[in-house]
């Protein structure tokens, strides 16, 4: 019985309504250190933008926004960046569609049904993590060696709102499970909290992002990962917005993804700064009472984790930084039916647009890179 009533209650916490966006926004938005951090986003002028992150605070994975707002990119877009948290993507999309902001970063499982499906006026603009950044983990120990012995176990992910969750939904599906009988998602937190869930078997198995398993892996999680040949083809997080504002704002949306694309630039080749922006920028990351050499170690791998998949393809030498191939928009599309995600496949402009691509990339990324390279943190 209490598992039945678990899986009805994730069913109904997935789809939280919209009227609820506004409340998550007051409680979480704006968080992580903006008003205390440090940025050159100050000057008359800029035109303030809203970008709703599917995470619940900042973290290494996302530094290149801490890049764009401390060394200004953004503001030689003309823009001062206001980031929000959102407890999953769910929440990101429908803090766009409700006009709480004006961007969001969600996973495409989650907006595929609100743009594919109900054929909201949302859609993907720039590619960020070109790779696919979920996976599903239980204890290297565990007796569970593939999908279809999950049937009655206990799945944690991040939050019931995260796009981790449809996600998850789908790949069972996949393999002949029924999600909504056959397993149980429950919400466990990030890093430590997940970690005490699974160790503790409150839960079997977790469904997470590539960075928060970096993280654990650092306090100390020894995991197995199950694979999907079709998943692996998906790309994963990107920026979403109304197509109604990217009409009425093309300069907006060009110099937002042409600020995070030299960003990317700039983490990429020289991450130990980036990760001491993000302290400055977002105070909050820098905990303390944690030795300096430890948390900027722990902070490198993380984002060495995620650059991998920000740069799968290499988006600098082809100069495609934000672009979405076709191939991995099909992808999408054969996934979404396979897993039922989708009754019918779906065209490419039904979910994401590249007439933006070519704006995003006019900077010398040679010369940025050099930059980079050379650049010296200081205080």
């Amino acid at each position: 019985m209490q598992g039945t009533a678990m899986k009805g209650t994730a069913r109904r916490r997935v789809r939280i309504a919209p009227v609820a966006v506004a409340v998550l926004l007051a409680v979480t938005g704006c968080g992580g250190g903006d008003a205390a951090g440090k940025s050159a986003e100050e000057g008359q002028g800029l035109r303030t933008v809203r970008v709703a992150f599917a995470i619940k605070a900042m973290n290494s994975s996302f530094a290149a926004v801490s890049v764009a707002r401390y060394l200004g990119y953004f503001k030689e877009e003309g823009l001062k960046v206001e980031t929000v948290f959102t407890p999953g993507s769910t929440q990101a999309i429908q803090s766009v569609s409700a006009g709480q902001v004006d961007i969001a970063a969600p996973v495409p499982q989650s907006l595929i049904p609100d743009a594919v499906t109900n054929g909201s006026d949302q859609r993907m603009f720039f590619n960020w993590a070109r790779a696919q950044v979920a996976r599903l983990a239980v204890p290297a120990d565990s007796p569970a060696k593939d999908w279809p012995d999950l049937k009655g176990k206990i799945i944690g992910a991040q939050s019931l709102g995260s796009g981790t969750v449809p996600l998850a939904q789908a790949l069972l599906r996949e393999r002949g499970l029924d999600p909504d009988k056959d397993v149980t998602f429950v919400a466990v937190g990030l890093e430590a909290a997940a970690f005490h869930a699974l160790r503790s078997g409150r839960v079997h198995a977790l469904m997470l992002f590539d960075s928060q398993y970096a993280a654990m892996e650092g306090i100390g999680a020894k995991l197995r990962y199950f694979s999907s040949p079709l998943a692996d083809r998906l790309f994963s997080t990107g920026f979403s917005a109304k197509q109604s504002f990217m009409k009425a704002n093309p300069k907006v949306i060009e110099g937002f993804g042409r600020a995070m694309a030299k960003a990317n630039v700039f983490a990429t080749a020289n991450p130990e700064a980036a990760v001491k922006m993000m302290y400055a920028t977002y105070p909050k990351t820098n905990v303390p009472g944690v030795p300096e050499d430890k948390k900027l170690a722990d902070n490198l791998r993380i984002l060495k984790v995620r650059t991998e998949y920000l740069t799968s393809g290499d988006p600098s030498a082809n100069k495609n930084w934000g672009s979405f191939p076709e191939e991995g928009v099909k992808a999408w599309s054969d996934f979404s039916v396979s897993t039922k995600l989708t009754a019918k496949p779906f065209e490419p402009d039904q979910l994401v647009t590249n007439d933006h691509v070519r704006a995003f990339n006019d900077f010398d990324i040679a010369a940025l890179t050099n930059t980079a390279r050379n650049y010296k943190f200081e205080e």
